[in-house]
């Protein structure tokens, strides 16, 4: 089980267009948006997990 991937996400805002992101838990941080472009993201720290963000 050691070698399974994480399903940890985590969730990043694009305050230029409004997008949120759902990433897998990666240390590097995402630099811009990939719809728009424009960066840096910032990260919504207090929704972690699979699902935390959708559900209430």
């Amino acid at each position: 089980m050691a070698d399974s991937p994480s399903l940890a996400l985590r969730y990043y805002a694009c305050d230029a267009c409004g997008t949120v992101f759902a990433l897998p838990d990666d240390p590097d941080e995402p630099t811009a948006c990939g719809r728009c472009g424009a960066g840096p993201l910032r990260e919504l720290r207090d929704v972690r997990g699979q699902d935390a963000y959708f559900a209430p």
